[in-house]
């Protein structure tokens, strides 16, 4: 603090009447607390309350600008405080050391009133601790709002991080999460539940022979192919490269091969065209499980991928069952 104004009143009235803090607030009601308060002039950058050296005391912009900062887990927070308002209060109120720091934002002029004097004056005004509850609401309905603006923003960047960027798809992360539940569910209600594993025959030889933006031009035609064969309810993801997963509830395995072969028979028929103009065709090989009792994410999938793998060594852009124990039937 660099200076101490020696009035007999620390502000004047007309100056009492303009302060938020003393809205509806009789000047006179309060005149002779104000005569144990005193206002100071602090330089830009001054720190007022200080959580590691706390304090009590309210403090009351008069003119310039404070700013709150707080360090949390979740990163740091800052706001302002304009004239008329004032920082401190909670500490007066709850006699717990404060959560924040205050600064001068700029050079400022604060009244400083003891928490003794301030707890008196609440006493002695009805309007004036009206007006404290009134700032301490908006406060709370603001903190509520920067709360849930919060966690919807944190929403958002949670499923951003679950959908596959190029094609639109749940990623791998999601299928941990989702996949489990409904595996779960199944297990424990009995429920029919199939799985494919598919895969884009020859890649590879895609992006060799028309450059990487071909390749993703294949993978964005080809899920978006198998998000119009499958029903609301089933499960789509982007296993990895050019890998494709799905589980399909409710779904027993003669609908699952209809359902397969449907997939198969539409991304063969799917006109793809390039960057370049050139239109080109595509075809997937797909296998498929049932769910068999205990299965687990990993044991079912595996299931699927080991069909998978024998519809690719018979000749690709086919459809192969696994009914358990090496069992394969190829469509």
């Amino acid at each position: 603090m660099i200076k101490t104004d020696l009035e007999t009143l620390p502000i004047s009235r007309s100056e009492f009447l303009q302060l938020e803090i003393f809205k509806n607030v009789s000047f006179e009601s309060l005149a002779g607390y104000l005569l144990g308060c005193k206002t100071v002039t602090v330089e830009a950058g001054e720190l007022l309350i200080d959580p590691e050296h706390p304090q009590r005391r309210l403090i009351v912009l008069l003119s310039g600008l404070m700013e709150v900062k707080m360090q949390a887990k979740g990163g740091n927070f800052s706001d302002t405080i304009q004239p008329g308002h004032c920082a401190g209060e909670m500490s007066i109120f709850d006699n717990i050391k404060p959560s924040a720091y205050v600064f001068a934002k700029e050079k400022s002029r604060l009244l400083i009133i003891e928490p003794e004097m301030a707890l008196a004056m609440i006493n002695a005004s009805h309007d004036l601790c009206l007006n404290f509850l009134h700032m301490l609401s908006q406060r709370i309905r603001n903190n509520n709002r920067v709360v849930c603006e919060e966690e919807y923003h944190i929403r958002c960047i949670e499923e951003n991080a679950k959908v596959d960027s190029l094609t639109g798809l749940h990623n791998r992360r999601w299928l941990e999460d989702m996949y489990t539940r409904e595996i779960n569910r199944s297990n424990a209600g009995n429920f029919k539940l199939c799985a494919f594993m598919m895969d884009i025959d020859h890649f590879k030889h895609v992006n060799d022979t028309y450059g990487h933006l071909a390749g993703d031009q294949v993978l964005i035609a080809v899920s978006k192919t198998i998000v119009d064969c499958l029903r609301p309810s089933d499960m789509p993801v982007r296993y990895g490269g050019e890998e494709f997963t799905v589980f399909l509830p409710g779904t027993s395995t003669e609908n699952a091969r209809v359902i397969a072969e449907r997939l198969r028979a539409s991304v063969e028929r799917k006109d793809i065209q390039l960057p370049s103009g050139e239109t080109i065709h595509a075809t997937i090989s797909v296998g498929f499980t049932e769910r068999i009792e205990g299965d687990s994410v990993r044991s079912i999938i595996e299931r699927a991928d080991q069909a998978l793998y024998h519809a690719k060594e018979n000749g690709r852009n086919r459809v192969c069952l696994n009914i358990g124990d090496n069992n394969m039937f190829l469509f």
